[in-house]
């Protein structure tokens, strides 16, 4: 069991785990689709404690690596993309059980086999990414992870890698999607 010192009293993984129910609900914004609003209370603990990425367990059915997001006037909530919504098959305002422990992980989300293979044989290319700022790393994690088969995952990867090498760790996402419609 993990545990950490605060204040001289020892703190496990499970005193930093928070549950709540909620709902899926949709924003009415052209940038964001479905989310699960998070309570007041369980985004105050979190910022108190200074964690910022989280493992939600969704109706014991989806695991998801994720960020408590600020919605203005104290309102907090969990982003949700299509897959996620597709993969708990429920629809726009059903309930939902969330449990959200802290992502101890490097990056807040796995790194794949594919990825984490090129970082270790291409010392420029993890250099590069390494001084990413972790939304930007991230993004690029997703972008190699979310490709079906592992040839298609190791094309992606390549590709990203070529890309950073190329504009010296500069990443333009306009430049790198070009870039991958072409591999």
């Amino acid at each position: 069991m993990c545990r950490a010192m605060v204040k001289n009293k020892k703190i496990s993984a499970q005193d930093l785990q928070q549950s709540f129910e909620s709902a899926l609900l949709i924003m009415n914004s052209p940038l964001w689709g479905a989310y699960i609003p998070v309570p007041e209370e369980v985004a105050s603990f979190y910022k108190e404690k200074t964690i910022a990425r989280f493992i939600a367990q969704i109706n014991n059915r989806l695991t998801l690596h994720c960020a408590i997001m600020p919605g203005g006037n104290q309102t907090f909530f969990i982003l949700m993309n299509k897959a996620n919504v597709k993969a708990l098959k429920i629809e726009i305002g059903m309930p939902v059980n969330v449990i959200l422990s802290p992502d101890h992980s490097k990056y807040g989300m796995p790194l794949g086999e594919e990825l984490e293979a090129l970082l270790q044989e291409d010392t420029l290319f993890e250099q590069y990414f390494e001084k990413l700022t972790p939304g930007k790393q991230r993004n690029l994690i997703y972008l190699v992870n979310k490709a079906k088969s592992s040839e298609i995952r190791l094309r992606t990867a390549i590709v990203v890698a070529a890309h950073l090498e190329a504009n010296n760790g500069q990443l333009d996402f306009k430049m790198l999607n070009e870039a991958l419609k072409q591999k």
